[in-house]
């Protein structure tokens, strides 16, 4: 299997392929403890902290696959988006169940709440996505990116920039290597 791969893992992963699984733990984990960490800042750790967190969303997501949902999940992309959104609600909710604690209330998953992680995912995914286009340093790499967000197809995207459709697919290629390579450095950090 080609370890650089992800539709391959995912696919491998539904089907039970622990390997898999242990290929998506390696190239995802610190990362997901590096948002985690950063969704935690001034929550109490004692009991529950960024590993925890980054754990239980990769836990999450593995059974998830194994049992067949999220059938639209197919590439790093739709699994990076599925990652952020359970391991912030994951935070979310520590940090109510937290809270409801300290005021010896009982928790409970109230609209306001769901409201504020609704908005705290849409503020993370703002940020990720605004940081991933400032590492692009190239406003045609920057047109690209936008236009797939918009779900444009290669073809679309290429018609819109007066590129063949292979030069858009080298440019998505491209745009790829420069989120690895910058995901990697992050991971050394």
């Amino acid at each position: 299997m080609n370890e650089n791969s992800i539709s391959l893992w995912i696919s491998a992963l539904r089907s039970g392929d622990e390997s898999a699984a242990a290929a998506l733990w390696d190239r995802y984990f610190q990362r997901l403890m590096h948002v985690a960490r950063g969704r935690m800042k001034g929550m109490p750790r004692s009991s529950y902290d960024e590993e925890d967190a980054a754990i239980s969303t990769f836990r999450v997501l593995c059974q998830k696959l194994a049992a067949g949902e999220y059938p639209e999940l197919a590439d790093r992309d739709a699994l990076w988006s599925v990652m952020l959104t359970v391991l912030v609600r994951k935070v979310l909710r520590r940090f109510e169940y937290e809270s409801a604690q300290k005021r010896g209330q009982a928790v409970s998953m109230s609209t306001g709440i769901e409201t504020a992680q609704r908005e705290d995912l849409s503020h993370l995914v703002s940020e990720e996505c605004e940081h991933l286009l400032t590492r692009l340093d190239d406003d045609l790499l920057e047109q690209v990116v936008v236009l797939k967000l918009d779900g444009f197809t290669n073809d679309d995207v290429a018609q819109q920039l007066g590129k063949s459709i292979r030069t858009v697919q080298r440019m998505l290629t491209l745009i790829r290597e420069i989120w690895v390579r910058d995901a990697n450095e992050t991971d050394r950090d």
